[in-house]
């Protein structure tokens, strides 16, 4: 066991490593997000994204993006293509669906100060669309999501010079972390906002006294965080 007092880093082992991949694409800062995170609290404009005359609605966008794909060659995808806003979406500004041709924007584009919306808009538009031109000229055949495949779809759509990732100043959200998890053998604790799917152990702990494999001396243990 550790000796009292040594302080510890707090990692972990575990018996099982999951993974998990998903069909979007985003122009966002290269990191991704997996589930659903409730809507944020937006002014209505930006909430449910501009009315239907406005030409940046769901519905003129989607004829936009129908235009630029049947120009670009692919009448079949683009009869098929549909953007929406989705005030869900944090820090990517959109994300393309290869199998449901659907485009989501993210409504902060609406309100970023010092920008052209119309045209911040635009770009990120065609910068989806790009990804969707690029898979379905390969016949699905996996590609690099930003590779020259998706660049030469961006020189196609009018945006040569477009790179892989934004750099407006979204927000990041901010999640209170509920859990905490303790080491029983050095008290070591690490915060959490969900809970581990499965067993996990303090890593140094188990390189230390378990030649570093998994022990269950060493699993840590969850006790929910008063509320504020």
């Amino acid at each position: 066991m550790p000796e009292p007092g040594v302080p510890c880093q707090l990692e972990f082992f575990h018996d099982l490593d999951f993974s998990a991949t998903g069909e979007s694409i985003s122009r966002d800062d290269s990191r991704s997000t997996i589930g659903r995170m409730a809507p944020p609290s937006l002014p209505e404009r930006v909430r449910r994204g501009p009315q239907e005359t406005s030409p940046l609605s769901e519905t003129e966008l989607t004829r936009q993006a129908t235009s630029l794909i049947t120009n670009v060659g692919l009448p079949k995808v683009a009869r098929k293509v549909s953007v929406h806003w989705n005030p869900r979406m944090r820090t990517a500004a959109g994300r393309a669906f290869y199998e449901s041709l659907r485009v989501e924007l993210n409504p902060e584009l609406l309100k970023l100060p010092e920008i052209d919306v119309d045209a911040e808009v635009d770009r990120t538009l065609r910068h989806e669309l790009a990804h969707l031109v690029a898979y379905h000229r390969v016949g699905r055949r996996k590609i690099a999501a930003h590779g020259k495949e998706w660049q030469q779809a961006c020189v196609d759509l009018g945006i040569p010079d477009e790179s892989r990732c934004h750099t407006l100043p979204f927000e990041p959200r901010r999640v209170k972390k509920k859990l905490a998890y303790q080491c029983p053998a050095c008290d070591s604790t690490i915060y959490r906002v969900r809970r581990f799917q499965h067993a996990v152990a303090c890593y140094d702990c188990c390189q230390q006294h378990a030649g570093g494999r998994y022990d269950d001396r060493f699993r840590l243990k969850a006790k929910r965080l008063a509320e504020d």
